[in-house]
């Protein structure tokens, strides 16, 4: 139960984190450019509650319909109504159909009406602030908490129809391309703040001499003349402190060709190795067994200037790491091992309880970075699926694909990625039975 435990309040915390920091790309991007942004959700319905804001005006005329109440005069601010609005002058939105939902019954024979135009209205709902003659002010916007701690969303208006007004499908080309591109590229940005305020916490490391300890014969590092007993100060133009720094350096070199400057009986040499991909068993990519010798404890932090450039360096590593672990899986053949909320869950839990808060912000990074990528590709349902309809329509040079086959796309995407997750997920399920971790418990 422990284990439960730490992977739920360690695993929901982060993935909410990751989540609203992806919606909120899209929902300051839509605000940008003008977009009617209608939620701002955190988690997946049934609702659990929901806050209104924003200042919307709405005109009212002598063509604004009214349901469940007799006209303006009866509406009173603090009442939560349901409008139909058309664009109108000046900017401002009409109201051609207001409506006051009844709990349980509605009064008989006064049903909506079906407002001309139908399909060119924004339907949105909210609180009155204030009510005059011929306009209102309408919190219409709406921050909401959810049952489902799974994930989060940002509903637009027209996502899909560019008819409604002030809808993100009324945009061009660009500006809907910024705006569901805007998510990736801000779990893309979270990595570098994360690295960043890390570099700029004191943090104690031991550092000292990677000594070489043992070279295996047939081995990149033997076949570029490395022995034992040589010291590593550089490798691939990085300072070599830790064995974790070396490490380091060779995973993002694997396959090329690198420079290690190495002490040798008091005197600095430059040797050449090729870090290999996919290593014999128990041998690592360069076949060097390491030891950190004259080891001390420093305390280090960065100031702000040189933290910054390090955590956008830092991330764009992992970047460079995640091409070549998929690689090496072309190379060698070897199959991705996937995981589904689950075994994310579980990795977490494991991560947190051995690394405490430094391992969970590493852990979110790199969540975050998958997070951009994956929301990126072009995958039905996500926001890369919905760019390369963007992409098709400029392409076509404005000829859209109509929006009722893009949605049956975007559905089938989704039933798709829906059993995939739950294959994965039985997997996951099988490990947790049979007792295996991610760290080799």
């Amino acid at each position: 139960m422990d284990a439960l435990f730490i992977s739920l309040v360690s695993f929901i915390p982060m993935l909410t984190m990751l989540v609203v920091i992806h919606e909120m790309g899209h929902f300051f991007t839509a605000k940008w450019f003008r977009i009617k942004v209608l939620e701002f959700g955190v988690g997946y319905p049934p609702r659990a509650f929901g806050i209104y804001t924003g200042r919307t005006r709405v005109l009212l005329d002598g063509n604004t319909q009214y349901v469940n109440v007799g006209g303006a005069a009866e509406l009173r601010p603090g009442q939560v109504i349901k409008v139909s609005s058309a664009d109108g002058p000046d900017g401002n939105l009409v109201a051609r159909v207001i409506e006051v939902p009844l709990k349980g019954f509605r009064r008989k024979g006064n049903k909506s009406p079906e407002a001309k135009g139908g399909d060119e209205l924004l339907r949105h709902d909210g609180k009155i602030r204030a009510i005059g003659n011929d306009s209102m002010v309408l919190a219409d916007m709406q921050y909401t908490v959810n049952w489902t701690p799974l994930g989060g969303f940002v509903r637009l208006a027209g996502e899909s129809n560019p008819k409604v007004p002030r809808s993100l499908a009324s945009k061009g080309v660009l500006t809907r391309t910024v705006v569901l591109a805007a998510g990736s590229a801000m779990n893309a940005m979270l990595p570098v703040v994360i690295m960043a305020a890390m570099f700029m916490t004191p943090q104690e490391t031991s550092v000292g001499d990677v000594v070489v300890k043992e070279v295996l014969p047939a081995s990149p590092a033997a076949a570029a003349g490395i022995r034992a007993g040589d010291v590593v100060r550089e490798a691939g133009g990085r300072t070599v402190e830790t064995q974790g720094d070396l490490i380091r350096a060779v995973s993002l070199n694997l396959g090329s060709e690198m420079e290690w400057v190495v002490q040798r009986n008091a005197a600095q040499q430059v040797f050449r190795v090729t870090p290999r991909y996919n290593p014999p068993e128990g041998q690592g990519a360069t076949g060097v067994r390491l030891s950190l010798e004259n080891a001390q404890v420093v305390t280090r932090s960065d100031p702000p200037w040189v933290a910054i450039p390090k955590g956008v360096t830092g991330t764009w590593d992992l970047l460079v790491l995640l091409k070549q672990e998929i690689f090496s899986w072309v190379v060698g053949g070897r199959s991705p091992e996937f995981s589904g909320p689950i075994g994310i869950a579980q990795v977490t839990g494991e991560v947190t309880r051995e690394g405490g808060l430094s391992g969970w912000l590493v852990l979110a990074v790199l969540f975050s970075v998958n997070l951009a990528i994956l929301n990126i590709l072009p995958i039905p349902m996500l926001d890369g699926g919905r760019l390369l309809f963007v992409v098709i329509e400029w392409v076509r040079r404005g000829k859209r694909i109509p929006p009722e086959k893009e949605g049956l796309v975007h559905l089938v995407g989704f039933v798709v990625l829906i059993l995939f997750v739950l294959l994965i997920s039985a997997k996951d399920i099988e490990r947790l039975i049979q007792g295996r971790t991610f760290l080799g418990g």
